[in-house]
């Protein structure tokens, strides 16, 4: 079974047209999860991610891994093994491709799934979208989808912050995401931020990719 990102499994599976959330009262976040939710969200960065898709079906996972970058509203999700694939996330439509030698094609543009999606990829969460609890001594928000069409993609969405030492002692910030969908399958992603700097050809990579794709540059 070929590996492929979460996110190119969803698209498939729902149609765009009924991710519209449902009216719910709104209730303020505590100011615990306000916290929480500043320290999850990426605005700009760059690093390496692990994905393990779990079936009930299969004993062992499929996993992949690869490299993303976001900048703002955009974001670059590349897988490098076991088969290249890359995502490109902007704020108005999702794109893909299956190799170097072509083009981004479109897989949906629409802007409502595009946010679901950096919901996962750069931890800005949309609370009209979501009911959210932080769990108990971790960094960790359950998502919980308000919507009956949420509800149709996914069971339950956690966000945890994770620090891992290195060799020198200087923790690296990590991500873990974990992606329950209706059926009970998993699918837990491990995003590692690199210490580096996000340097000029970061934003290239992401200004050419955009431009490939058909749609504006990111900003």
């Amino acid at each position: 079974m070929p590996a492929q990102s979460y996110a190119q499994s969803v698209v498939k599976e729902v149609s765009t047209d009924e991710l519209q959330t449902d009216s719910e009262v709104k209730v303020k976040p505590s100011k615990e999860i306000v916290d929480l939710l500043k320290k999850l969200a990426v605005n700009q960065g760059k690093g390496q991610f692990t994905q393990q898709k779990h079936f009930s079906f299969m004993s062992v996972p499929i996993t992949s891994m690869g490299y993303f970058i976001v900048k703002g509203e955009s974001a670059l999700w590349q897988t490098q093994q076991p088969v290249f694939s890359a995502l490109l996330l902007t704020p108005d439509a999702i794109y893909r491709r299956l190799s170097l030698d072509e083009n981004y094609q479109l897989l949906t543009d629409s802007a409502e799934f595009s946010a679901i999606l950096s919901t996962i990829f750069t931890g800005k969460v949309n609370t009209d979208d979501w009911q959210l609890k932080s769990r108990a001594k971790a960094s960790c928000l359950e998502l919980t989808p308000k919507s009956g069409q949420l509800k149709q993609l996914f069971r339950q969405v956690d966000l945890c912050l994770v620090n891992e030492a290195t060799e020198s002692s200087s923790p690296q910030q990590q991500r873990q995401i974990t992606l329950t969908d209706s059926k009970g399958d998993k699918t837990v992603i491990t995003m590692t931020l690199s210490q580096d700097a996000f340097i000029a050809s970061d934003l290239e990579a992401l200004k050419r990719s955009t431009s490939q794709s058909g749609t504006m540059n990111a900003r």
